[in-house]
């Protein structure tokens, strides 16, 4: 299984912390074939990396399962004609966050939240219960696809 995270900015932060520490404990542990985080920004993220970080540009020669960050990343990889799976993970630190995007969203796409406050606060905003992962793993990323 390919699995890949599209973040706006590489930068050090929490989510992307989780996020690169899925993938190294993923590509440590053999729960993937291959591993990869696409950026539009990079910057300085003191975690070292055990897979591959790529531009946005490099998206059309993805093909797995895909979690999006931001909505204006997940109106570009929607576009990407391969074959991948795309699911929406909730970061509400996101400035392009807003209500009728995330309806709309919530209505196309699998979407993943990282806390059961957010969930609520999804479920009040959007009228449909998104996946809950409070810890970033291989196994219940798999599952939300597999619904």
């Amino acid at each position: 299984m390919n699995l890949g995270f599209y973040v706006h900015s590489t930068g050090g932060n929490d989510l992307n912390a989780d996020i690169f520490g899925l993938l190294n404990d993923a590509v440590e542990n053999n729960e993937v074939s291959d591993a990869s985080v696409f950026y539009n920004e990079v910057d300085y993220n003191p975690v070292e990396k055990k897979f591959g970080t790529f531009n946005s540009t490099e998206l059309w020669s993805f093909s797995g399962t895909l979690l999006v960050t931001t909505l204006t990343n997940l109106a570009i990889a929607s576009r990407v004609v391969n074959d991948i799976k795309i699911a929406y993970l909730f970061d509400k630190t996101a400035k392009d966050n807003n209500l009728i995007s995330l309806i709309q969203v919530s209505q196309s796409y699998p979407f993943i939240v990282r806390s059961e406050q957010e969930k609520e606060e999804i479920h009040r905003i959007t009228g449909k219960m998104p996946h809950v992962i409070e810890k970033l793993n291989v196994e219940e990323i798999l599952e939300v696809f597999n619904e």
